[in-house]
């Protein structure tokens, strides 16, 4: 098997867990910027909304995914599924411990 520039499990790894962070902070510049992180996360807490907020920051992965299948890059794509079951289990883990 030829192994092919840009595809690895770590790649998409990484890069699946850094779309959803950066979608968060696209969301928070563009809605909220008139509030401080900190209150914006406490009213999210406080009004339970926390983990939907960070499951819809979740989405744009999908579309990397098919990114990396259509390029042929199939263990990027693994990473990108892999970082995106981690980041459902911690939604999991804050809808049911907060």
């Amino acid at each position: 098997m030829i192994k092919k520039k840009g595809n690895s499990v770590w790649l998409g790894l990484i890069s699946g867990v850094l779309l959803p962070i950066m979608v968060m902070a696209l969301v928070y510049m563009i809605k909220f910027s008139g509030y401080p992180v900190a209150y914006f996360k406490e009213q999210l807490m406080e009004m339970r909304l926390f983990s939907k907020y960070i499951s819809v920051c979740v989405y744009p992965n999908l579309g990397l995914f098919f990114i990396f299948i259509w390029v042929n890059r199939l263990l990027s794509a693994r990473g990108v599924l892999m970082a995106t079951i981690l980041l459902a289990i911690v939604v999991f883990i804050l809808k049911f411990s907060l």
